[in-house]
């Protein structure tokens, strides 16, 4: 009989993975099936369950993967620039969304349309509860830590807690998965992205020097 590969394995773990993505964003988590999934992926239901033993686990998976790519975002974008600086939060966010883009893991759209579904699975599934929490956190300390960069630099306003700063882009980046799952492709994220990135960077600056003269 011949070896399975590691590159198999991964590859067929992936396909089941990403059959699971379009069933979960095309009928909902409660709605879709196994037999749908097994349809999805073209594969039988014993090639599947070699891999995954249900619906709950192939939903860890993908927050997994997800939560995987969430914190090397952040360790990327915390890294200094070549000439030495740290990135600005929103040029930070900007970058996150860009390479989101690329993420490979179905489609942007595909991932965005399980992002209700999986707000409500965290609140009844502590494990899931848990990876979130471990990268959002992950997330908003990259954040908070180029917070304080901007604020040593003059650049943030040192009366604006840095901690609490790190959630909004957070935020923008949530609010951008919400409008993605409504507007599909018709939503320009490049241009949210510059909108976000503008927003962050430039409405908590320090306010104009006030002459004395």
């Amino acid at each position: 009989m011949p070896k399975v590969t590691e590159e198999h394995v991964e590859a067929r773990r992936r396909q089941i993975l990403a059959a699971a993505l379009r069933c979960f964003s095309r009928e909902g988590f409660h709605r879709a099936t196994m037999q749908d999934i097994f349809r999805e992926s073209d594969l039988s239901p014993g090639a599947v369950y070699s891999y995954f033993t249900g619906k709950d686990e192939l939903m860890m998976a993908i927050v997994a993967e997800t939560m995987s790519f969430v914190g090397e975002a952040a360790s990327l974008v915390t890294e200094p620039l070549p000439e030495g600086r740290l990135r600005r939060p929103g040029e930070a966010l900007a970058e996150i969304i860009d390479r989101y883009q690329d993420f490979e893991l179905g489609t942007v759209v595909e991932r965005a349309r399980i992002f209700p579904h999986l707000v409500g699975e965290q609140q009844r599934n502590p494990q899931l509860n848990a990876a979130v929490r471990t990268g959002l956190d992950t997330l908003r300390g990259g954040f908070e830590t180029l917070a304080r960069a901007a604020q040593e630099r003059g650049e943030l306003d040192p009366a604006i807690d840095p901690g609490q700063f790190a959630r909004l882009p957070i935020s923008l980046m949530q609010g951008l998965l919400v409008q993605i799952g409504v507007y599909g492709e018709e939503l320009d994220i490049e241009a949210y992205a510059r909108a976000a990135a503008e927003a962050i960077d430039r409405g908590a600056t320090l306010p104009p020097a006030v002459s004395s003269a």
